[in-house]
C-alpha cells in the first residue's frame, strides 16, 4: 500500500499519524468497516431497545401506532451512526474518496458525515429521553434542520444520480431517504406536539391526572367535616 497520502482537511493533517496507522490495516475497505460497524449498530441498537421499553416510548406516538417499523427506523439509525463515523474519518484521505478529481467541496465531505452523526445521535438522545424540555424541543430544532439537509441530498440524488433498481447507491437512495426523513420527521412532530402523559395507577387503569381542588369546594368539604364531627360529639353527651 503507497505511504504516500494526502488529506482533505486540517483535521485531516492533525489525526494524520492516526489515520495513517488506520488506514494501514485495511479498517477503509469496505468490505472491512461495513461488517465491523454493523456489528457496532445492532449491539447499539439492543441497548436502545432495552431503554425504550421502559421509557413508555412504545404507548405513543408512531412507536404505538407501528411498533415494527419504528424499530427498523431506530435500527437504520443505529446503522447510520456507526457506519457515518467510519466513513467521515475515512474521507479526511484524499485516496480514499470515491471521486476521480478533486472538487471545491473535498473538504467538506469528512466533516458533512460528522454532521450526519451527530443529528442523528441527537435524534436516538431524544427517544431515549422521552420528554418534551427545554433541551429537547431544542434538539428538536436541530434534527430539523439537519431533515431538511437530508431532503435536499435525497431530491439531488433524484434529479442528478442514474436511476438504476439494481443499484441503491443511486437515485433510487433519494427515494429511500426522502421516505425515511419524512418519518422521523413525523415522529419529531407527534412528539413534539404530543399531550401530558397520563399516570399510571394499580389494578392497571390508566387515568388523566386530576386537578387540584377548588378552594371553595376544599372549604366546604373541612365544614362539613367539622359538622360531622360537632353532631357525633353531641350524640355521644346525649347517651351517656
Amino acid at each position: 500500500m503507497d505511504r504516500k497520502i494526502s488529506f482533505t482537511n486540517e483535521m485531516g493533517e492533525f489525526l494524520a499519524p492516526h489515520l495513517t496507522l488506520i488506514r494501514s490495516t485495511g479498517f477503509f475497505e469496505a468490505y472491512v468497516f461495513i461488517p465491523l460497524m454493523t456489528l457496532l449498530a445492532i449491539g447499539l441498537f439492543l441497548l436502545l431497545l432495552r431503554a425504550l421499553r421502559g421509557n413508555q416510548t412504545f404507548e405513543t406516538g408512531l412507536a404505538g401506532a407501528v411498533p415494527r417499523l419504528y424499530l427498523a427506523s431506530c435500527f437504520f439509525a443505529c446503522f447510520l451512526v456507526t457506519n457515518a463515523t467510519a466513513v467521515a474519518f475515512k474521507t479526511l484521505i484524499h485516496e480514499e474518496l470515491d471521486y476521480d478529481k478533486l472538487y471545491w467541496y473535498t473538504w467538506l465531505v469528512s466533516p458533512l458525515h460528522f454532521y450526519i452523526v451527530s443529528v442523528t445521535g441527537a435524534y436516538l438522545w431524544l427517544i431515549l429521553r422521552n420528554k418534551t424540555a427545554v433541551l429537547d424541543r431544542e434538539l428538536y430544532v436541530y434534527v430539523q434542520i439537519g431533515l431538511i439537509g437530508g431532503y435536499a441530498i435525497a431530491v439531488d440524488r433524484l434529479l442528478n444520480e442514474p436511476f438504476e433498481l439494481l443499484d441503491i447507491t443511486t437515485g433510487v437512495s433519494g427515494i429511500f431517504q426522502a421516505l425515511w426523513f419524512a418519518f422521523l420527521n413525523l415522529d419529531i412532530l407527534m412528539r413534539l406536539f404530543r399531550r401530558p402523559q397520563t399516570v399510571k395507577r394499580q389494578g392497571g387503569i390508566t387515568r388523566e391526572p386530576k386537578a387540584p381542588p377548588h378552594p371553595a369546594m376544599s372549604l366546604r368539604g373541612a365544614s362539613s367535616s367539622h359538622q360531622g364531627e360537632s353532631t357525633q360529639s353531641r350524640a355521644s353527651e346525649y347517651v351517656r
